[in-house]
C-alpha cells in the first residue's frame, strides 16, 4: 500500500507564473519518449494543489476524443481527489500504481493537443474576483459539487459524461485562477445538469 504523499512532488521544472496550457505544451516539447505517466504530467503543472490534478483528470472526457475505456479511468481518480477536497486534505493523493502507470504518447499527445485549444480559449476569460469562492472555507462545498460531477461521468450514458466533465474543468480553471465568478457559473450548470442528461436517456 502506498503510502499518503502528495501527488505533486518539489519539481525545478514547474513555473506557478504560466497558464496551464502553456505548462502542457512544454510538457510535450520536453517529453520525447514513447510513454508518459501521470506523475511526471502533474509535476510539470506545479505545485497549485488540488486544481490541475482534478483538471487534468477531466480533460480526457471533456473533449470529444475516441479513446475506448477512458470514462471508467478517469472517474476514480476525479471521485478519489474531489472527496478528500471535501474531507480537507491539504494536497491530493492518488496511489503509486496510478500515478506511475504507462500512457502510450500518441494517447497522451492527442488529449493534451485538444485540451491546449480548449484551455487557451478559456483562459482568456479566466481573471482573479470574488475571492470568497475561492477561499479555504468555500472548498469544501466545491469539493462536493466536484465529487457529484464526478459520480455522474461513472454513469454510462451516452454522450453524458462531457457536459460535466467541461463543468468539472471551468471549476478546477478557477481555482487555478482564483476566479470565484466562473467557479459559482459552474455550479449554477451543475445544478441543471441532471435534468440535461434526462434528455439523453
Amino acid at each position: 500500500m502506498s503510502a499518503l504523499v502528495p501527488v505533486v512532488q518539489h519539481s525545478e521544472t514547474s513555473d506557478n507564473t504560466l497558464r496551464i496550457s502553456e505548462l502542457l505544451q512544454r510538457f510535450l516539447e520536453q517529453h520525447q519518449g514513447d510513454e508518459v505517466r501521470l506523475r511526471e504530467l502533474l509535476n510539470e503543472m506545479g505545485d497549485r494543489a488540488f486544481g490541475p490534478t482534478l483538471l487534468i483528470c477531466a480533460l480526457p472526457e471533456a473533449l470529444p476524443l475516441p479513446i475506448p475505456g477512458i470514462s471508467a479511468l478517469v472517474a476514480v481518480p476525479l471521485m478519489l481527489v474531489s472527496g478528500q477536497l471535501v474531507l480537507g486534505f491539504q494536497q491530493p493523493w492518488l496511489p503509486d500504481q496510478l500515478l506511475d502507470q504507462p500512457i502510450k504518447r500518441e494517447h497522451c499527445e492527442q488529449v493534451i493537443k485538444g485540451a491546449i485549444t480548449l484551455l487557451e480559449k478559456l483562459e482568456y476569460f479566466v481573471q482573479p474576483r470574488l475571492p470568497f469562492f475561492t477561499s479555504p472555507e468555500a472548498e469544501r462545498g466545491v469539493g462536493v459539487v466536484l465529487l457529484f460531477l464526478s459520480f455522474i461521468i461513472a454513469l454510462p450514458i451516452p454522450f453524458g459524461n462531457m457536459l460535466p466533465a467541461i463543468v468539472i474543468v471551468l471549476i478546477c480553471l478557477g481555482l487555478i485562477e482564483k476566479d470565484g465568478l466562473i467557479i459559482a457559473v459552474s455550479a449554477m450548470i451543475t445544478g441543471i445538469s441532471p435534468a440535461l442528461l434526462l434528455l439523453l436517456l
